[in-house]
């Protein structure tokens, strides 16, 4: 019920994106290149237990720094959104990487960077990752 820890994180603190449990609640942020974070957190805590936890991400258009809505869902239910107002044009970096259950490097949020790696302390069955 209070598991912590990245369950995936993409880019670093420059910007990026990073999915985490903390205490039991789900996070996400999108780390806009530090000139704006955008930070979504459920109200109640996930339950122990196997889940299924989905991210959608729907670019507002094609266009670069084109807002972007976001929504968490657990077990097909919705638990938190988040509107990226302006989103990074091309990469985050070319030097940090897509980490599941922790997040090397520097971290994509200030929120956790006292606690990095900040490891997962659940398990990860499976990350799926799909592009529209």
């Amino acid at each position: 019920d209070n598991s912590s820890g990245v369950l995936y994180a993409l880019g670093g603190s420059g910007g990026g994106l990073s999915l985490y449990l903390d205490k039991g609640q789900l996070v996400y942020e999108y780390n806009m290149m530090f000139i704006e974070r955008y930070i979504s957190r459920s109200k109640d805590r996930i339950p122990a237990g196997r889940h299924r936890i989905e991210v959608t991400s729907t670019l507002a258009n094609a266009h670069p720094l084109s807002p972007a809505e976001v929504v968490l869902k657990v077990d097909g239910q919705e638990v938190a959104s988040t509107t990226a107002a302006r989103t990074v044009p091309a990469a985050f970096s070319a030097s940090e990487t897509f980490d599941v259950g922790v997040d090397l490097g520097s971290t994509v949020s200030l929120d956790y960077s006292e606690r990095r790696p900040f490891r997962f302390d659940g398990t990860i069955h499976r990350v799926d990752v799909k592009m529209n």
